[in-house]
């Protein structure tokens, strides 16, 4: 069998063409009669098999006894494990300046080691400041002598001598102490004009 290719010519009138005018390419009519099917068009088909398959369900059913409190979880082997961990467990504490202290432990069964240290201090107690400590508890009975609280030219000065304030100084104090010292201020200077 042979096959011979026809005979071309120099001008272009002869080349196969592969796009038209438009830059579209060209197809063989079979394939341009049939439209592409729209995606509109889909339906999901639901699964025809039984809805059981994904439970996970036993027909073994357990009741419990009183004696499950007294029933020993581990094997054996996870107790002779832990009895080797604890054996070859090297446990050593630094102790650095300031209270520092750092905890640290080597298990050569389980080829791990690891560092930690205590847990932080608790914060100091903020007794001095009305605004930085809880509302006081409400009391059964009322006081027969209420203590008399500070009055606001001494909560000033406590403010100013930046010292803690004492109970029943409002809690606006900062504020009513800028506010003094502005109008001392505008006091000397209206003082000094004649």
């Amino acid at each position: 069998m042979t096959v011979q290719l026809p005979a071309t010519r120099l001008d272009n009138t002869s080349s196969p063409k592969l796009f038209d005018e438009n830059g579209q390419p060209l197809l063989p009519a079979s394939a341009t009669s049939t439209p592409p099917k729209p995606e509109a068009d889909y339906v999901e088909r639901m699964p025809t098999d039984s809805d059981k398959v994904m439970q996970h369900s036993t027909p073994i059913k357990y009741a419990p006894t009183r004696f499950d409190k007294y029933w020993h979880k581990s094997s054996t082997v996870d107790d002779a494990l832990q009895k080797a961990v604890d054996a070859t467990t090297v446990k050593k504490t630094i102790d650095l300046p300031k209270g520092v202290h750092i905890h640290c432990a080597i298990s050569l069964a389980m080829l791990a080691g690891g560092c930690g240290g205590d847990p932080p201090p608790p914060p100091s107690k903020k007794d001095g400041d009305e605004r930085l400590s809880m509302a006081p508890s409400q009391q059964f009975g009322k006081d027969p002598h209420p203590p008399t609280p500070p009055t606001v030219a001494a909560c000033i000065a406590m403010y100013r001598a930046q010292k803690p304030l004492e109970q029943g100084c409002p809690i606006d104090t900062p504020n009513r102490s800028v506010d003094a010292e502005k109008a001392e201020a505008a006091a000397k200077i209206a003082g000094r004009k004649p």
